[in-house]
C-alpha cells in the first residue's frame, strides 16, 4: 500500500498544481506545465544511472559518514538538480510566458514532480533497495515540489532582473544543498532530524512564496 501511495503522490501533486494554476493563479499555461512535467520524466535517466553507479561503487548506504555524504550530495543531489536545471534554464525559461518567480515556480515544480514520478517507480520496482525506505517514498513527491519551488523562484527572479546566471547558480546551489541534506538525513534514520529539516524547508518555501506574491504588482 505504501509503495502505491509513494508512486501516486507526485502525479497527484502535479494535478493539484495544474488545478491551482488554471483556476486560481493563471500565471502559466497548461501546455507549458505539461511540457515541464515531461522534461522532468526524461531527465530522470541520468539520476537513475547515477544511483546504479553509486550502488556498484558501494556508496549508496549508511556504511560510513564519508560515503553517505558522497552519495547524498554528489550522486543524488548534484545529479538530480543539475538534470532538472538544464531543461529549465535552456528551454522552459526561454518561453515568453515565464517572466519572473510567479511563472518560474510552477514550471520548475512541474519538472521536479515529473522526475519524482518516474524515480519513485524506479525505486520501488527496479532499484536494488526495492522500495525499502517508506519515508523516502512518501516524502519524495513533496520534497521535490519544494526543491522545484526554490529553484523556480531564483531562476524566475534571474529572468525578471536580467541577472539570470548569478540567480540561477544561487538557486541551483541552494537546491543541491537542501536535496543533499534531505537524502543524508534519511540515510541516518533519525526521524527527529528529518522532521526538523522538513519544517525548515517549509519555512523557506513560505518565505519565497510570500516574496513572489509581493513582486506581483511589479511583474504585471
Amino acid at each position: 500500500m505504501i509503495n502505491i501511495t509513494g508512486i501516486l503522490i507526485p502525479p497527484v501533486l502535479f494535478i493539484l498544481l495544474i488545478l491551482y494554476i488554471r483556476i486560481i493563479a493563471k500565471t502559466v499555461t497548461f501546455q507549458l506545465l505539461l511540457k515541464a512535467f515531461i522534461w522532468g520524466c526524461i531527465v530522470t535517466l541520468p539520476v537513475i544511472l547515477a544511483d546504479q553507479l553509486a550502488h556498484q561503487l558501494h556508496i549508496d548506504g549508511a556504511r560510513s559518514i564519508r560515503r553517505m555524504i558522497v552519495f547524498s550530495f554528489v550522486a543524488i543531489a548534484f545529479v538530480s538538480e543539475v538534470s532538472k536545471f538544464i531543461p529549465l534554464r535552456f528551454s522552459l525559461l526561454r518561453k515568453i510566458a515565464v517572466a519572473g518567480p510567479l511563472q518560474g515556480i510552477p514550471v520548475s515544480m512541474a519538472v521536479s514532480l515529473g522526475l519524482a514520478t518516474v524515480y519513485s517507480a524506479y525505486y520501488i520496482y527496479f532499484s536494488d533497495r526495492s522500495g525499502a525506505d517508506h519515508i523516502f517514498l512518501l516524502s519524495i513527491g513533496p520534497m521535490n515540489a519544494i526543491l522545484g519551488l526554490i529553484l523556480g523562484f531564483f531562476t524566475g527572479m534571474g529572468k525578471h532582473r536580467g541577472n539570470l546566471f548569478i540567480d540561477s547558480m544561487t538557486g541551483l546551489g541552494a537546491t543541491i544543498f537542501f536535496h543533499g541534506i534531505y537524502r543524508f538525513t534519511l540515510l541516518t534514520g533519525d526521524i527527529t532530524i528529518f522532521g526538523l529539516f522538513a519544517l525548515g524547508t517549509l519555512f523557506v518555501s513560505g518565505i519565497l512564496i510570500y516574496k513572489s506574491r509581493h513582486l506581483e504588482s511589479e511583474l504585471y
